[in-house]
């Protein structure tokens, strides 16, 4: 797991660092957070770690208002559900040095979908399922954000953000715990 989250945060900025100089006005933007997970049933404990990359918008997406395609991972600090997200991302200034986002995508989990219905209900393994995991019904699951963060100055920002993961009875049927989870992040935006 470690492994993975190195590599993962190597890979992200190595990523940056290499594109950095092809971005223009919005420029390429890596964010670090942290955030409270499981908040809405709370079975599954530990903050999560963030990282995120987002990318200029292409041309090809003015059509839709110019929405920022992203790359993010969050990483459970007890060892539980891990997930990985891609989508775009929609951001409004709504006053001086403070924007709002709306984020939306899909993401892949390494959390339980669902507890073994033939499996003795007395059994251990799953009463601690059920009382230890969020059940998420899916790996594939539709990723929502809401954020709001404070631009420091044109290259530092720091927020605060919700996020949602569940299926919505649409990429699979039955259980459908989710997550919602909570946090901040300190952004830094390359190539300004």
């Amino acid at each position: 797991m470690k492994r993975w989250i190195t590599a993962a945060a190597l890979a992200a900025l190595c990523t940056t660092a290499a594109q950095a100089d092809g971005y223009g006005d919005e420029g390429l933007e890596f964010r670090f957070g942290v955030t409270a997970h499981d908040l809405a049933d709370h079975v599954e404990d530990g903050p999560n770690v963030t990282l995120e990359l987002l990318f200029e918008s292409p041309d090809w997406l003015e059509p839709i208002w110019e929405p920022r395609p992203f790359i993010y991972g969050s990483f459970n600090t007890n060892g539980l559900t891990n997930f990985g997200a891609v989508g775009l991302a929609w951001d409004w200034e709504i006053a001086d040095n403070l924007d709002f986002e709306f984020t939306t995508g899909l993401s892949y989990n390494d959390g339980v979908d669902d507890i073994d219905p033939d499996s003795d209900p007395a059994d251990p393994t799953r009463i601690r399922l059920a009382t230890t995991r969020a059940l998420l019904g899916n790996s594939i699951l539709f990723y929502n954000g809401l954020g709001l963060d404070y631009d420091l100055n044109e290259t530092w920002s720091i927020g605060a953000y919700y996020e949602h993961v569940s299926h919505g009875q649409i990429l699979a049927s039955g259980r459908n715990q989710a997550l919602d989870n909570a946090g901040v992040r300190l952004s830094y935006r390359f190539g300004r």
